[in-house]
């Protein structure tokens, strides 16, 4: 014997049965939803994370205990207010700080450069002690390796901390602001200058420096053109190309160089290296007196990095092996060595960049 569902029509095999459809059976409840009166209907349980129907709220309970999207949604939220609170702990701190700031006397622009915390030391300021005439002999070691360095601008900065900026008998130039990229020098007066993107500074050290920087990039221009009309005189085609790369390289690189047009990479490097305040740097000068680091040191240091430099090997010859064929090449531009350095093309591209390299070494074998 079987029993119909009067709402659903479906038959089932008992009462019992058909009790448990009539109350739990989603499909059955939904029509029963249309066609009962509204005292009668199912009340139906929603989730509110997934809208999942439930029949009960024993069935809803136990399915929010396991529902995927409210755990999610429970998570997000967790992580909201553990970084509301961590900003707010953030910003309390920065509230503190300024107020230890506020308490601080305010530093007068007025520095003197003679009172008794720089006594025997000679500031001056940038204006009066980078002439083009300093600046010029300053960089006079300035050399075509130095034009052609990736980091050329960095490297122009690290001379002119070190040779312009640091010293009882320098010039003061500071940074205040790292991120903000300020600076500031003392004027003929003593009385603090703003230099914001170190303008001033840029324009100091590049008008100086300029003469020098043309005369190499014209001397090496003139090379490089010569060897490429060589190259072509021997219908060689990968020389062609090494040399054309060679002259775009030295362009770029006399671009680059321009650290008025634009001079990023040094205003960021000055800006990490100089010191932040007047005190600073009268305690790194006073240091770098008292420490007087030994120079023998330095030089032993200078001269196992040259050995180094003329041990390195190309091919199975080391450099200072190949220092005839150099020579030779120097000389008269002719690009000529061991056989098995011509004919592996590997060593044969090493070969060629030794042989351009510039600066004489005095260990090289010649």
């Amino acid at each position: 014997m079987s029993f119909t569902c009067q709402h659903c029509s479906t038959e089932l095999s008992d009462t019992s049965s058909l009790k448990r459809h009539q109350s739990q059976s989603k499909y059955c409840l939904r029509i029963q939803k249309g066609k009962d009166d509204e005292s009668e209907k199912q009340t139906i349980f929603n989730c509110t994370f997934c809208k999942k129907q439930l029949s009960s709220k024993y069935r809803l309970q136990c399915h929010l205990d396991i529902c995927k999207l409210k755990q999610k949604k429970e998570k997000e939220k967790e992580k909201t207010a553990s970084e509301i609170e961590q900003m707010r702990a953030e910003m309390a701190k920065l509230k503190k700080e300024v107020e230890i700031l506020k308490e601080k006397p305010t530093q007068s622009t007025n520095i003197t450069i003679n009172d008794s915390s720089t006594t025997n030391n000679n500031y001056g300021s940038i204006l009066n002690c980078l002439t083009q005439e300093v600046i010029q002999e300053t960089f006079k070691n300035f050399s075509i390796k130095d034009l052609l360095a990736s980091d050329s601008q960095k490297n122009l900065a690290d001379m002119t901390i070190k040779k312009c900026l640091s010293g009882p008998n320098q010039p003061i130039y500071i940074c205040k602001d790292r991120s903000r990229h300020k600076f500031f020098y003392t004027d003929e007066e003593n009385k603090e200058k703003e230099d914001p993107n170190a303008t001033v500074l840029r324009t100091l050290v590049y008008n100086g420096v300029k003469p020098l920087i043309k005369k190499l990039y014209a001397e090496k221009s003139v090379i490089l053109q010569n060897e490429l009309a060589r190259c072509k005189r021997k219908d060689d085609l990968t020389l062609i190309t090494m040399s054309r790369e060679d002259i775009k390289e030295l362009e770029d690189a006399y671009k680059h160089i321009n650290i008025v047009k634009d001079g990023e990479d040094y205003i960021t490097h000055i800006g990490k290296c100089l010191p932040s305040s007047v005190k600073d740097r009268i305690y790194q000068d006073h240091l770098s007196l008292s420490s007087n680091p030994d120079k023998d040191l330095d030089s032993d240091e200078e001269l196992q990095a040259e050995i180094r430099h003329q041990t390195r090997m190309i091919g199975d010859y080391t450099a200072s092996e190949l220092g005839k064929w150099k020579k030779l090449y120097r000389e008269t531009g002719e690009i000529t060595g061991p056989r098995d350095l011509e004919t592996n093309i590997p060593f044969r591209k090493q070969f060629i960049a030794f042989l351009k390299e510039e600066g004489s070494h005095p260990l090289t074998a010649e």
